[in-house]
């Protein structure tokens, strides 16, 4: 189930709740159970449908599949069970919440993962994956898809997970490629990749800078502490990513990368939690 994985993708589901309401009613537990289910859900079937790659692996050979821990049997039924539940529940907040979380499963599982095997532009529609959570947590709210701070912050969510995967590229980028995916690495070299990478990071910093401070939407959020943020976090991004070439430092951009993610929500969850006080 990749539970940290889950729980990642539940809360920026929590994040996108927040930025419509300031409390918490029933609906929001039935949300966040509903995604972190669905989630979990996916994760299984994805680890079912790429048993053979991730045999081949050294980051993912000891996942339950490759390692004989679990029949296939059971690991279709597991699917089966998460994929129900976690579609019940997102019901119990409405049909649109429960089409987007289905949406997510037919993305990650029918398109992103056989399209890893074809082309390196895959990882386009696995960022597309990323940025729906955020929307089934603002419907589950009671807001709508044509509000432009919900689909801002998404096609922020959908710039940042890019850099993700190039970083993941960098690092077990051969084994990928043994494993029969088509990467980047077919296309450049590694310096052109972190390049491309260093450049998406920024570009989404400044996208996510200018919505904060100039957007329609910049009264409610806390715009000097995401630029103060932004520009902090870049300069420590900068040192470890395109400075450092010891043993790890991908390692270490990625966990920056991805706490960096983490901040944003929680600044935006407690700016949404304190602004009512």
């Amino acid at each position: 189930m990749r539970y940290k994985l889950s729980v990642v993708v539940t809360f920026s589901a929590a994040t996108g709740y927040f930025l419509f309401r300031s409390t918490i009613d029933h609906y929001f537990f039935f949300m966040v159970s509903g995604v972190f289910l669905l989630a979990s859900g996916a994760s299984v079937l994805n680890q079912y449908e790429e048993r053979e790659q991730d045999s081949m692996m050294v980051r993912t050979r000891n996942r339950p599949i490759p390692a004989g821990k679990i029949s296939l049997v059971s690991v279709l039924l597991l699917f089966l069970f998460l994929l129900i539940s976690g579609c019940c529940l997102l019901l119990g907040t409405g049909i649109v919440p429960c089409i987007l979380g289905m949406a997510c499963i037919v993305l990650y599982n029918f398109i992103y993962t056989p399209m890893k095997k074809i082309s390196a532009l895959a990882i386009f529609s696995g960022a597309l994956v990323g940025a729906i959570p955020p929307l089934i947590g603002f419907i589950a709210a009671g807001g709508t898809l044509s509000n432009t701070k919900i689909l801002w912050f998404s096609v922020f969510m959908f710039l940042w997970q890019l850099p993700h995967f190039w970083i993941l590229l960098m690092r077990y980028g051969k084994e990928y490629q043994s494993a029969g995916f088509k990467t980047l690495l077919s296309y450049m070299n590694e310096d052109w990749i972190k390049w491309l990478t260093f450049f998406c990071v920024l570009f989404s910093l400044g996208f996510l800078t200018c919505f904060f401070v100039t957007g329609s939407e910049s009264s409610n959020y806390p715009a000097l502490m995401i630029t103060i943020l932004n520009f902090t976090f870049l300069a420590i991004f900068s040192r470890i990513f395109l400075l450092k070439r010891s043993p790890g430092h991908l390692r270490r951009a990625f966990i920056l990368l991805n706490s960096y993610a983490l901040v944003i929500m929680i600044v935006l969850i407690a700016n949404s939690i304190f602004s009512r006080i």
